[in-house]
């Protein structure tokens, strides 16, 4: 009788143990003290559309030298880097970091920064973001730009908090200029690097380099001339395997600001995603009386631009937190929009994370408050509240991937 027993406790680990090695652990015992958020229903809905994206991260971490590429797209919500850089360290830790991914000098644009990311200029610089088409600058991969005629103009980008293993060092970057001439120099590489004008009929308007050393900051100058220099982006990334996550968050952004962005799509295919997430919707619920069919068709044209741009990526799509309109009363407008990316996603099979359901649907924003996890604008949400957010978003993602591996097994 003991052999037997012993035979069933090997056989469990035997059969068992490689399956949950590579699950991903969850935890939800943070939530306990917010009764509002409801992580019984966190997972994401018509999750079947992600099973090539699962298994490529589940080859990620059995032992594949790959890259898999995130793009998380969206509003204010995201530029301020709360939530994403919680999904972000979460996925680079257990699938491993292949960079600190798209930054920006939002510095130089007067806009606010996550607070990893640092720049300074001794230039003055113009500027524009996505949400604002009526400014004649073209917004790029990052949904902003800056420019500048001065004759030599240089831009200073660095990461803090780097530490000695490297966590947020890169030795690889993709810079997205206009066409003009720039010389970079990266951290404490030797050898500056020119960055040559490209074609003409080249609407990619980026260039590669490849490090001698890692880094954690660069500057790029531009060469002496009279032309406009524009600065839109870069891609800082390294030599490992692991996740690459990507976040593009504009300040006043809805579907329809990128739509009306073509540069943004003439650069988005740099970043080679295998998965797309799609944060909008705050900015169109501030105008009462928005017509549903006319934010759905705005929608499904982005929708459409992103398959164009990408026809192999994953996309999931997620409905807005709760707030308040005008600071004073409920949003109903988000009610209705969350109401309408639901039906539009189960309509058809799009992966969908519904965090207006999950976070306490309609007038939930006041509990958000009263706990402190709010901004006194009562549409923005704090660190902890956006942290708490991000945590949601990578337990359903946690979730739907642990799924589709024990269903392999």
């Amino acid at each position: 009788m003991k052999r037997f027993f012993l035979h069933i406790i090997y056989s469990f680990f035997l059969f068992h143990s490689p399956v949950s090695a590579q699950t991903i652990p969850v935890n939800e015992s943070q939530f306990r003290l917010y009764s509002f958020v409801k992580p019984s229903i966190d997972q994401i809905t018509n999750s079947k559309e992600l099973a090539v994206l699962y298994q490529k991260l589940y080859s990620l971490k059995k032992g594949d030298s790959s890259v898999v590429s995130i793009v998380h797209i969206g509003d204010s919500h995201l530029q301020a880097g709360y939530l994403t850089s919680v999904v972000r360290s979460s996925l680079q830790n257990f699938f491993g970091n292949a960079g600190r991914g798209l930054v920006f000098p939002y510095q130089l644009a007067q806009s606010n920064a996550p607070p990893d990311i640092g720049s300074f200029s001794n230039n003055t610089w113009q500027f524009n973001r996505v949400a604002h088409p009526e400014i004649p600058i073209a917004s790029g991969i990052s949904g902003y730009c800056i420019q500048t005629n001065d004759s030599v103009a240089t831009i200073n980008l660095f990461l803090k908090n780097s530490d000695s293993t490297g966590t947020n060092s890169f030795d690889h970057l993709k810079i997205f200029t206009n066409n003009s001439d720039w010389l970079l120099q990266a951290g404490n590489n030797s050898t500056p690097v020119l960055i040559k004008k490209k074609d003409d009929d080249d609407s990619s308007n980026y260039n590669e380099i490849i490090l001698e050393h890692p880094a954690d900051s660069f500057s790029i100058s531009s060469l002496s001339s009279g032309s406009l220099k524009e600065f839109y982006g870069a891609s800082l990334e390294n030599s490992n395997a692991g996740i690459i996550y990507h976040t593009i968050g504009v300040n006043g952004a809805t579907y329809d600001s990128y739509n009306n962005a073509p540069l943004f799509w003439q650069q988005l295919p740099a970043l080679k995603a295998d998965l797309y997430i799609i944060s909008l919707g705050t900015n169109e619920a501030q105008k009462i009386g928005l017509d549903q069919n006319i934010f759905l068709q705005q929608v499904s044209f982005f929708l459409k631009k992103l398959k164009a741009t990408s026809p192999n990526a994953a996309i999931i799509i997620t409905t807005p937190a709760d707030d308040f309109y005008r600071r004073r009363r409920p949003n109903i407008m988000l009610k209705q929009i969350a109401a309408s990316l639901t039906n539009y996603c189960n309509k058809n099979k799009i992966p969908l994370w519904d965090l207006y359901r999950m976070t306490g649907s309609y007038g939930s924003a006041y509990k958000w408050l009263r706990k402190g996890l709010m901004n006194n604008d009562r549409v923005h949400f704090n660190n902890e509240g956006y942290r708490i957010q991000g945590t949601l978003l990578f337990n359903a993602f946690a979730k739907g991937y642990n799924s589709y591996i024990k269903s392999c097994n």
